[in-house]
């Protein structure tokens, strides 16, 4: 016979065991391609604007609880346009960017403010985490918003960033860039 005690724990386990399985399976695996990345930054008083084609990410995401959220977003410089071919290969150089070695800039999801997606609503939320760029890595946070919409998550976020702390340092350039991400994740 079961004593009384033991039958309770058995059953707060089992109550447990599903509660926790919930909340694993409510996680799931996000993937966006396609993304896109604009910037603006100015080199000897010349405002430069240009675009990033390709953006990737892939995170684990839970719509009910946004601060689970882990994730990278990939940002391939060595895709970067201006508009001008020598300007994108002068910002591609060793002296800027040296795509060559470093051809992605890479930021990391350490957290999100809290929150939930809630189909067809716009979300304003914090990423904390650390970026990478030129292999250098330091910690950022951004404003993001992020819709569900059909199934998918729709993200954007501005921030600027200062392109000498990552050792960004062409002749001329100032010490503020503004940096757009856009991409639309899916479930894997």
């Amino acid at each position: 016979m079961t004593h009384p005690s033991a039958l309770r724990w058995i059953q707060i386990s089992a109550c447990a065991a599903t509660l926790l399985g919930g909340a694993q399976a409510a996680t799931t695996t996000y993937s966006a391609a396609g993304g896109t990345a604009t910037f603006e930054h100015k080199v000897r008083f010349i405002n430069v604007k240009g675009n990033i084609a390709d953006v990737t990410s892939t995170v684990q995401l839970d719509a009910a609880d946004l601060a689970a959220t882990k994730g990278t977003v990939t940002v391939p410089v060595v895709k970067l346009k201006t508009g001008l071919g020598l300007r994108d290969d002068h910002a591609r150089s060793e002296v800027a960017l040296n795509a060559a070695k470093f051809p992605n800039a890479v930021f990391t999801l350490d957290k999100l403010t809290g929150g939930k997606l809630l189909e067809g609503q716009t979300l304003s939320t914090t990423a904390s985490g650390k970026l990478t760029i030129k292999g250098k890595t330091l910690p950022v946070t951004a404003p993001v918003k992020a819709t569900l919409q059909g199934g998918k998550v729709n993200v954007s976020t501005q921030f600027k960033i200062n392109p000498h702390d990552y050792g960004v340092d062409y002749p001329g350039s100032s010490d503020s860039a503004t940096l757009n991400v856009t991409f639309t994740l899916a479930p894997r």
